[in-house]
């Protein structure tokens, strides 16, 4: 008898039985998880903000969503998502949870698995007063200015690492349809030019649970898996107890 990972009980020993996407799989298979492997749902809450880190071609920034979804392996033999990481710590990426827009955009941002990442810090929520066009101003968070790529002369970078009063041209948005359609509204698409005008702290945090599900396996691997995920991912609860 099994059930998917988002019917299993927390804090109890489970066995992979399946896994219903073949994608998925196999980044699963590429960190350690196979059929058999034991695993447990974790109750726990965690805070996602987006984080600054540095690759081999410098620093960038992460929304709190994808640091969640990128597993690194540090230099003591932990595997983490990059959002639980602490300052200084270092390691390489063992692999993502979900393929597509992420790996297009480790790609933009020139880091692929098993590339030497090192964790820079967690960044407070911020709002970048922005000029759209030379006519419209808006404010984004954090993240969304983290997904916006472009120019400006000729070095490529992300809005969040823009200058400010300089003339940025976007050149793609980094991330998923949902990311897209939301910058569209505010107008801001490939081809626009921005301008950053400030950056404010935000007058609010939130404790989102964006990746409610929470695994350990056996050998200390930690994930963050989306509902969706979970769905496609079954188990069978083991006689023993964890611990």
């Amino acid at each position: 008898m099994y059930t998917s990972l988002i019917d299993a009980p927390l804090g109890r020993t489970l066995i992979l039985v399946k896994v219903e996407d073949l994608s998925m799989e196999m980044r699963l298979r590429r960190m350690g998880l196979f059929e058999g492997s034991s695993l447990t749902r974790l109750d726990e809450e965690v805070l996602i903000q987006p984080v600054r880190v540095r690759g081999p071609g410098g620093e960038f920034i992460l929304g709190g969503g994808m640091a969640s979804r990128i597993v690194a392996h540090l230099d003591d033999g932990r595997k983490l998502p990059l959002v639980e990481l602490k300052p200084g710590e270092s390691g390489h990426i063992e692999g993502v949870t979900c393929g597509g827009s992420l790996e297009k955009t480790l790609k933009t941002l020139g880091v692929r698995e098993n590339d030497e990442i090192t964790f820079v810090r967690k960044i407070p929520p911020m709002e970048y007063i922005t000029l759209v066009e030379e006519e419209k101003r808006i404010r984004l968070n954090e993240g969304m200015a983290a997904k916006i790529w472009g120019r400006m002369g000729e070095k490529y970078l992300q809005f969040a690492s823009a200058g400010v009063k300089e003339k940025f041209e976007v050149t793609d948005i980094l991330g998923g349809q949902r990311i897209k359609k939301s910058l569209t509204l505010q107008g801001i698409t490939p081809g626009k030019t921005l301008m950053l005008e400030g950056v404010e702290q935000a007058k609010s945090l939130f404790m989102t649970r964006q990746n409610p599900l929470i695994i350990s396996s056996s050998d200390g691997l930690r994930l963050f898996l989306q509902e969706q995920e979970g769905r496609k991912v079954f188990v069978r609860v083991s006689e023993q107890t964890p611990g």
